[in-house]
């Protein structure tokens, strides 16, 4: 039992490390982005995750003017292969990457950009392709950014959160300033009194009647008794 316990954790070993060194980029063009850093997104440039980059080696780029005068890339590369081992432990797996296209125009100047992630799914081993079309005539050159789907689900799930507290402290901001707002109203204009009651009677007051017709208004009304 101990032996196979220990075989088991050198297999679970070898599983993980198999794809798990970031290769340095065979090319100028790809750059490895470290987690949670900031990236200057640059033209002309592949932007791979340090995740991502274990399993995705890049091979080239092709670009084109489309006969309807319209950029077309399209960024090739290969994933990881598993070896026997992993293969008996896993079985087939699929990988799913999440990527997006920046454009700019032929200046190096943003058009539009970047776009929402959109998924693809390949096998260990495969060729992959990740295809972009401009969305402009102005378009002349791009930037791809390449993640692993989970990647992108935790970071959208980080930002809806963000939005949401962000949401949230506005509310509370604007329900503390209305409630401030509602307290000077009462400083200034202090609560009337529910009744004006003299004695057994209660005083009328009569605006805005002229002095002929204030004759015939009773000075006081008088108030009913048990």
């Amino acid at each position: 039992m101990k032996l196979f316990s220990i075989l088991t954790a050198a297999a679970c070993l070898l599983v993980v490390s198999a794809c798990a060194s970031t290769p340095a980029p065979t090319d100028e063009r790809v750059h490895v982005m470290e987690a949670n850093a900031n990236v200057s997104v640059q033209p002309g440039n592949v932007y791979v995750s340090a995740d991502a980059a274990k399993i995705f080696t890049f091979r080239d780029v092709e670009t084109e003017i489309n006969e309807n005068g319209y950029l077309a890339v399209r960024v090739f590369g290969k994933t990881c292969e598993l070896s026997a081992l992993k293969w008996a432990f896993f079985g087939d797996i699929n990988y799913e990457f999440a990527y997006r296209f920046y454009w700019y125009d032929a200046d190096g100047n943003p058009v539009e950009g970047p776009e929402d992630f959109r998924l693809r799914s390949t096998i260990p081993g495969d060729p992959v392709r990740f295809v972009g079309h401009a969305p402009t005539e102005e378009c002349r050159n791009y930037a791809l950014e390449l993640r692993l789907a989970s990647e992108e689900a935790a970071a959208s799930d980080s930002a809806e959160a963000a939005d949401t507290a962000a949401a949230e402290d506005e509310g509370e901001a604007e329900s503390d300033a209305a409630q401030m707002e509602e307290e000077k109203v009462k400083e200034i204009i202090p609560d009337l009194p529910e009744q004006n009651v003299t004695g057994d009677k209660q005083d009328v007051k009569v605006i805005g009647i002229s002095d002929k017709d204030a004759e015939s208004v009773p000075k006081a009304v008088p108030t009913e008794k048990e």
